[in-house]
């Protein structure tokens, strides 16, 4: 066996654990499992079901990944752990482990089916199966006999600590901490089948570690319920009965954090939910109790699964809250990458429009302008060309005099051509078509709810067809004079729908660099207004040479200069470019194993995620070359803001976690300036100036700057700057 495979065995394990507080931490996981033990028999019963699930899943050609993250393993663990705190250690209880672990996948794989097709998660559904079906079933197995643990409990600290344990918790029943925290640590230990409190405070302590965001809302689910008891005037004991309190702190984690992200609306919601949830805690407990059965997670499953699938019929109110799209398995991940998502690419731009031109043009009217574009048809743009504060040439009575006619439509993104006119001639000049008021016109869909309409184009110009793919970039059709236009322009607007003249919708467009008097400001997403002059970006073949990173290309540096009394960094730099599983391009340091991952297009590099060493010179260049546009424009600045994941103040990070969903502090920022081009024929040297910065409470805390110098990919230098000391690297 390689250590590959003993690495990935133990994590399998470990995740299991962890998975049950819908996290893949590792110390949350060892943890979780030696609180396991507390009980042993339970704790050797729940290793026998992950390792009856995860041999059964490999055997099957299960997903690997899945079982390496616990998502097959969790659910069986349930189901052993709570057969060994009911029965007696012997081998028939361990055969009976095994294949109820089996019959758990076997659901878990059915339940997986089902609501995947939804887009909802199975949760702890397949264990109440199992150990409904076990409990039941079991009733007719004379070999097995039932644990007499937990009925002495001043017997089984002694046995588990001996004597010096029984005084240390006589010692603690002496510090008399509330009923209520009391109930709250018991109510945590249970959601492992360990009814004590200090499986509660070891599970308290490591679960506010893992994730602070996940232990306030445990806090929360708990202690709502514990108030609306109070106040509905409920019986405190429906909490006692079965250590059912977890219902609450598991739905209040969900919901909360995971499947949501953390924000005033989610922590909202949890205290609105904790009502309907004590009624299915209540009745459900009325019904099973009928047939001597637990309720255990049933109030926890129902309720979940029930307001995700609510959320997910939503027509409005898509943020308020918000689900989690892609799932990073920790709360705090899931809302600091979302708020670094929405400052990059804006509330809108999940598919990232580009404006429709090539070169230069000026908005002679914006959203709600002041002749057309009103109501419904509010968000929209007319562009045209302006030379010396004039769109046209001559005295402007033909419309070949507009600098703009016949000038190339481009797609503003991939897509299929839905919708083509091309019927109307173009107006003479002053002169409107009130009948056909859009003219020949163009409808691209970008994706389901998104398209892009461009209107008032020339007769006959089009270079494309109905059905027909085309490629951001790609030649479309020719500017024209058509319908409601006295002059040449341009009308662009996105919609909701595929039709000729449909409602707009306010979508933010980019990344475009205006020019106001050659000072030149980059937007990556933004709406432009009226005035401005603005353009996609012109690439520059120098700076495309050096930031150009092509799968499989190997990145070499080595130190050339440096401050003579610090030798601390590398000396070589060796990176290789790869493509993971879910066709993310990263830059690889195989030194400290450490990934950088990036998005490349024809205009940009923009990198998204770090994982790995802080250490490393990757995670330097990361933070120093976070966003780079492929274009030259004299001392344009392209800033951005990066995930507060990537924070190395500690502390402060650690209260920026409990504060998160409402209000933050912590602001890591890059900017890069482009300082100078000199041009050799084809190519030139660009000199470029970077800067990161970690902001907390408007105080720089932390500041690394560097410089680049490129001409081509082999002829680029890196001068990195930290603490005042100097590194100068060469690409070689």
């Amino acid at each position: 066996m390689t250590k590959a495979s003993i690495k990935s065995i133990g994590l399998s394990v470990v995740h299991s654990y962890s998975q049950i507080f819908f996290s893949d931490g590792k110390l949350l996981g060892l943890a979780l499992l030696l609180v396991s033990f507390f009980n042993f028999t339970a704790g050797l019963s729940g290793i026998v079901a992950i390792g009856a699930t995860h041999i059964t899943a490999y055997l099957l050609g299960l997903n690997r990944t899945k079982i390496i993250n616990g998502i097959y393993g969790f659910n069986s663990l349930l189901v052993g752990l709570g057969l060994g705190i009911y029965y007696q250690l012997n081998w028939q209880l361990m055969l009976l482990v095994v294949f109820s672990a089996v019959l758990t996948l076997f659901v878990t794989v059915v339940l997986e089916a089902i609501l995947s097709k939804y887009g909802l998660p199975f949760l702890s559904l397949p264990f109440l199966f199992g150990i409904w079906t076990v409990s039941l079933a079991a009733r007719h197995y004379g070999a097995l006999e039932v644990s007499e643990q937990g009925v002495y409990v001043y017997n089984d600290i002694v046995l588990l600590g001996g004597n010096d344990l029984l005084q240390s918790h006589f010692s603690f029943l002496s510090l008399r901490i509330p009923a209520s925290l009391n109930l709250y640590f018991i109510s945590l230990g249970a959601i492992f089948f360990q009814y004590n409190v200090y499986a509660g405070i070891i599970i308290a302590i490591v679960l506010l570690l893992n994730s602070r965001i996940s232990f306030l809302l445990s806090l929360l689910g708990f202690y709502s319920a514990y108030w609306y008891y109070q106040i509905i005037g409920a019986n405190l004991g429906d909490l006692n009965y079965g250590y059912i309190g977890f219902n609450f702190i598991l739905t209040a984690i969900a919901i909360g954090g995971y499947f949501i992200i953390p924000s005033i609306y989610s922590f909202v919601v949890i205290v609105l939910l904790i009502p309907v949830l004590s009624l299915l805690v209540s009745g459900s407990s009325e019904v099973l109790s009928q047939f001597q059965l637990s309720t255990f997670s049933l109030p926890f499953n129902i309720v979940v699964i029930s307001f995700l699938l609510v959320l997910k019929y939503r027509e409005h109110f898509f943020r308020k809250p918000e689900l989690v799209i892609y799932q990073h398995f920790s709360p705090e991940k899931n809302l600091y990458t979302n708020l670094n998502f929405y400052r990059r690419f804006g509330d809108s731009a999940q598919i990232p429009i580009s404006l429709p031109f090539y070169g230069e043009w000026s908005i002679n009217q914006g959203h709600n302008g002041e002749y057309t574009h009103k109501e419904d048809w509010q968000y929209a743009w007319d562009f045209v060309i302006e030379e010396n504060g004039l769109e046209y040439d001559n005295e402007g009575n033909e419309p070949e005099d507009y600098y703009c006619y016949n000038k190339a439509i481009v797609a503003p993104a991939d897509g299929e051509i839905v919708e083509i006119v091309d019927l109307y001639d173009d107006n003479i000049i002053g002169e409107i078509d009130m009948v056909h008021n859009w003219g020949n016109t163009i409808v691209i869909k970008h994706a389901q709810y998104l398209y892009s309409q461009v209107s008032h184009i020339k007769k006959g110009s089009f270079k494309v067809y109905k059905g027909q793919h085309v490629r951001k970039g790609e030649i479309v059709a020719s500017v024209g004079n058509s319908g409601r236009s006295p002059v040449p322009h341009l009308h662009f607007q996105l919609q909701a729908t595929p039709f000729v003249g449909s409602k707009t919708m306010r979508y933010t467009i980019g990344p475009y660099v205006i020019n106001k008097r050659d000072k030149f400001t980059f937007v990556a997403n933004g709406i432009p207004n009226q005035g401005e002059q603005l353009s996609n970006i012109k690439t520059d073949t120098s700076l495309r040479k050096a930031f150009r990173f092509i799968p499989g290309m190997e990145i070499n540096w080595e130190l050339v200069d440096s401050d003579l009394d610090n030798k601390s960094m590398a000396t070589n730099i060796h990176w290789t470019v790869g493509v993971d599983l879910y066709n993310q391009s990263y830059l690889y340091s195989k030194e400290t194993n450490s990934y950088a991952y990036f998005k490349l297009n024809e205009q940009e590099l923009i990198f998204t995620s770090y994982v790995g060493s802080k250490e490393d010179p990757l995670y330097l260049f990361f933070l120093t070359s976070y966003r780079l546009i492929f274009g030259y424009y004299k001392d344009i600045v392209v800033s951005d803001d990066i995930p507060i994941t990537l924070s190395k103040t500690r502390f402060a990070k650690v209260i920026q976690d409990f504060v998160a969903p409402f209000y933050i502090f912590i602001r890591p920022k890059f900017s890069m300036q482009y300082l100078s081009r000199k041009q050799f024929l084809d190519e030139s040297e660009i000199h470029l100036k970077a800067k990161y910065t970690e902001v907390i409470w408007h105080k720089v805390v932390h500041k690394v700057e560097a410089e680049f110098s490129c001409a081509s990919s082999d002829n680029t230098y890196w001068k990195l700057i930290i603490d005042g000391n100097e590194y100068r690297y060469r690409r070689k």
